[in-house]
């Protein structure tokens, strides 16, 4: 340490000789010199209390130096520098005043009247909080005279003093401070610096380009919208600098900090407005004064005027020039929709490409190209937030040695990911929180408890059971998250059912909010109230596909009454309903499957797989119900596993995977029975009847139809008995006894007469059956076409598949080959979409059946041979054998045209998801 203080000393020394002999620039050299020479604090690690004196003595000299450095860096009016290098030192040494003070002249003198009074208050803050006193004379006239506007950077001379006192002349004589108003209609540029890594946003700019252009109309205003950390401010200030040509007499710029507690007020703005467009002098008291005089200032002048980060209309009205010769920007989370004349320009996150190429500007693209795919995984950590991107991109410049694998594995931790992106002064948490603290406390509830909410978007009406609140009132938080820009809307505008989304890392805010601050019970029974209107919601949807509570079983407990203004939200369209929100009713039974409300999770699953099965939600039914299963099973609820494995079996049934479906049944079938379930036992009893049927144990299937119909007639429910009816006659009919048959469907089609669910469609499919077997073809094309009908009413997709197949195989019997054509290409596009094998097979036999009638005897072969490998897929011996007949016949020399046809005359498939096809 001796050396280094040796070269202090001496550079001290120079300094001063250089300071009198009129060198102050070659003094400061000299200063910052001795200034770098310090490397932390002196003697380090060091703990001999002899040399404390020595220490202190050396951290003295340190101020001092770093005071001599900032009056010259003063007197030469390198405002920025010092500004720059005293930021860093005043929170090393928060306890001294003169360093704030001359930070505060030099932010002043810089144009950042804003800021230097900010500083004032932070200064008085921590005195009184930690020191207990007031801020020092000098400290309390510097902020008076910059509130005044008087304290302005000098043009001619030395500066002001910087302490109160004469600044120091070391021996020459004291020149005279001369302060003048800048010359009228000086060109001025109050714009921070343009980012060189600014990427995108080139529909935005060319907009701008075209809006912001000088001329006798109204004032052009740009209002740059959007949630924080978007680059709103990057965009406004990359724009005025790109046009800086057009408003060539000068740009004017405010952070309004419209967001946080210290919001600039309108008559701050226009104070720094009007010194900075050479107002000297005392400034009109009144806002409505500064106003006058700022339009007066500005008229028929190209000045270019950027608002940044206003909180509201309020706050930009007033600054607001009055003629079209200049224009303004602003920038802001609230829409600001009152401001005349405006384009609003809604800022979103960066397309992929574009958050990759501001990394890429940020950290080189070498270290890029050498990670590609981990690089496009980490701006998918940071939501594609420009902020963010920076943050990583910053860490990353700082950090050489990081490679982009090391922060894509930091970022990967969601309770984390926030702590990490944070970068010096740049803090993805610190801007959501400007936003957070600018809504109303119950907005803030509502805010965190949407994090509740796992779905990828998500509907208003959900507002209400979260906060226990009246729709209305719900909605209005709502709006309040959308106006905060806490929220995105995702539907297009104008959509009859708005829906919103929270960004992944507003999310990650949120919910630590949610943790820390609301406690768990509260948690989960916000989580319950919005179980149970979903819940009721649902049911509601299913009675009308239905036309009754019918086909399940409930849990036990009375249901909660949830308000008609919730229910009405299915409207009468319940499948738009449905598809709508489906993922949200998939994610709340999850969740309350995982904790703990096993019953009401559980009478979701049953509930909604009607609603699934019906449209072939394959992923949301298997997901509910397994949930579900999990919770009843950790809490013994061996009623509720007996509904869940009845639901898992009968989706394996839907998928035609009938190795799966059986033992969940039998499993469902003997659980119903050991807790005394009657009605959920029938039910479970007919689904296994089905697989009976399909691996042609048919008699079997009879006996169980018949036991199950006499509960379900018991109980009342219309639907599960028109089922057990209608398959029994179609099983009469394939088993070659239609006359048997007949009193079945004739009843089910008396049941379902006036009847709403959707069952009418399936029992006209199956009366069509009859139909061909009782020789009736002109019948069973009526019954198919009727049945399509009504298939395409309710939105019935098996029906609708069934009805098409029906109508093609009538064609093929009627020797009609184009319209058979028709009919079974489309019904084998659909029995595709909605994964039904079975089925499909069934119209592979009738293509190869029409194929056969027009002489293409190849392209049968392979239609036959594609369906018989599918009934190989689904061990269905009984339809493979149909095949394999069908391909002899074929190679048999005796085949001819129309031959193939002849082999079945009623092949026809159950419309139920849970049956098959049949020939004769």
């Amino acid at each position: 340490m001796r050396l280094d203080t040796h070269v202090v000393q001496q550079l001290r020394l120079d300094a001063r000789q250089q300071v009198d002999a009129g060198d102050p620039s070659a003094a400061l050299a000299s200063l910052k010199k001795a200034l770098s020479l310090w490397r932390g604090p002196v003697l380090a690690g060091m703990e001999r209390r002899a040399w404390q004196p020595e220490v202190h003595r050396w951290e003295e000299e340190h101020v001092a130096i770093r005071g001599l450095c900032s009056e010259i860096q003063l007197e030469l009016g390198r405002y920025d520098e010092l500004v720059a290098e005293l930021s860093v030192f005043v929170p090393q040494h928060p306890t001294l005043e003169q360093p704030r003070a001359m930070l505060m002249r030099g932010l002043a003198y810089s144009g950042r009247q804003a800021d230097a009074l900010q500083l004032y208050r932070s200064t008085a803050e921590f005195l009184r909080d930690e020191l207990g006193i007031a801020p020092s004379e000098e400290l309390s006239a510097l902020h008076q005279q910059v509130l005044s506007g008087a304290l302005v950077a000098p043009t001619h001379g030395r500066a002001a003093p910087a302490h109160g006192r004469a600044a120091p002349t070391h021996g020459r004589p004291e020149a005279p401070v001369v302060v003048e108003a800048p010359a009228s209609h000086q060109i001025l540029c109050q714009l921070p610096g343009n980012l060189a890594e600014f990427t995108g946003r080139e529909e935005e700019l060319a907009v701008m380009r075209q809006v912001l252009v000088p001329g006798p109309g109204p004032v052009p205003v740009v209002a740059l919208v959007g949630p924080g950390g978007t680059g709103k401010t990057a965009l406004a200030v990359h724009a005025a600098h790109e046009m800086r040509s057009v408003f060539s007499e000068g740009q004017l710029y405010v952070n309004l900090r419209g967001m946080s507690a210290e919001a600039v007020a309108p008559e701050e703005a226009l104070a720094r407005f009007l010194r900075g467009l050479g107002v000297t002098g005392p400034l009109p008291e009144t806002l409505d004064e500064r106003a006058e005089s700022f339009r007066s200032l500005v008229a028929d002048r190209r000045i270019l005027i950027v608002l940044d980060d206003a909180g509201d209309a309020r706050q930009v009205l007033p600054l607001l020039p009055g003629t079209g010769s200049s224009a303004v920007v602003v920038t802001s989370r609230a829409r600001l929709a009152t401001l005349p004349s405006t384009r609003v320009l809604a800022l979103d996150v960066l397309e992929r490409s574009q958050a990759l190429t501001l990394l890429s500007r940020l950290v080189g693209q070498e270290r890029l190209a050498a990670e590609p795919d981990l690089a496009a995984q980490v701006v998918e950590y940071c939501g594609r937030l420009p902020l963010a991107v920076r943050i990583v991109g910053a860490k990353l410049s700082s950090k050489p040695h990081w490679s982009l694998r090391k922060v894509a594995g930091r970022l990967a931790d969601e309770r984390r990911r926030l702590d990490e992106l944070a970068h010096e002064s740049l803090e993805v948490r610190s801007c959501l929180e400007l936003s957070h603290q600018g809504i109303s406390p119950d907005a803030r509830r509502l805010f965190r408890r949407l994090t509740l909410v796992t779905s990828t978007d998500f509907p208003s009406w959900l507002c209400a059971p979260l906060m226990d609140l009246p729709l209305d009132a719900a909605e209005d938080l709502l709006e309040e998250l959308l106006d905060a820009r806490l929220l995105d809307m995702t539907s297009p505008a104008g959509a009859a059912e708005p829906r919103y989304r929270m960004h992944d890392l507003v999310r990650l805010y949120a919910a630590e909010l949610l943790v820390d601050r609301e406690p768990r019970e509260e948690r989960e029974s916000a989580l319950r109230r919005l179980g149970v209107s979903a819940l009721a919601m649902a049911d509601r949807a299913h009675r009308t596909v239905c036309g009754g509570d019918f086909t399940l079983v409930h849990r036990l407990s009375a249901r909660p009454v949830v308000p008609d203004e919730i229910l009405d939200q299915v409207g009468d369209d319940w499948r738009r309903w449905y598809e709508a929100d489906r993922l949200v009713l998939t994610a709340l039974c999850q969740q309350l499957a995982h904790q703990g409300d096993d019953e009401l999770a559980w009478d979701m699953a049953a509930t909604c797989r009607c609603l699934a099965s019906l449209w072939f939600f394959f992923d949301d039914w298997k997901a509910m119900h397994e949930a579900a299963l999990a919770a009843t099973e950790r809490h013994g609820n061996e009623r509720g596993r007996a509904a869940m494995l009845l639901g898992l079996g009968d989706l394996h049934l839907t998928k035609r995977n009938y190795d799966e479906a059986v033992p969940l049944l039998t499993r469902a079938l003997e659980l119903f029975h050991e807790v005394g379930d009657a009605y959920g036992y029938a039910l479970a009893l007919r689904k296994v009847a089905c697989t009976d049927r399909v691996r042609g144990r048919y008699e079997v299937a009879l006996d169980r139809w018949q036991e199950a119909a006499t509960t379900l007639e018991r109980v009342g429910d219309i639907e599960a008995q028109v089922q057990v009816l209608r398959w029994t006659g179609q099983t009469l009919v394939e088993m070659g006894r239609p006359d048997d048959a007949v009193p079945y469907l004739c009843k089910a089609e008396e049941m379902v007469e006036g009847f709403g669910g959707r069952s009418g469609p399936q029992v006209l499919l199956g009366l069509a059956e009859l139909r061909v077997a009782q020789g009736d073809v002109t019948g069973a094309s009526a019954h198919f076409g009727e049945a399509l009908k009504g298939a395409l009413g309710n939105g019935d997709l098996s029906a609708r598949c069934y009805a098409l197949w029906g109508l093609g195989w009538i064609d093929v019997l009627q020797g009609r080959a184009p319209q058979a054509e028709a009919h079974l290409q489309e019904a084998l596009a659909l029995s595709r979409d909605i994964h039904d094998r079975l089925l499909e097979a069934a119209i592979l036999y009738w293509l190869a059946a029409s194929r056969k009638t027009t002489g293409d005897t190849p392209s049968a072969v392979r239609l036959l041979e594609a369906g018989a490998e599918l009934c190989r897929a689904m061990e269905a011996p009984t339809r493979l054998r149909r095949f394999t007949h069908a391909l002899a016949a074929l190679d048999s020399p005796a085949s001819g045209p129309g031959h193939l046809h002849l082999v079945g005359v009623a092949p026809f498939p159950d419309p139920q998801d849970d049956s098959g096809f049949r020939w004769a």
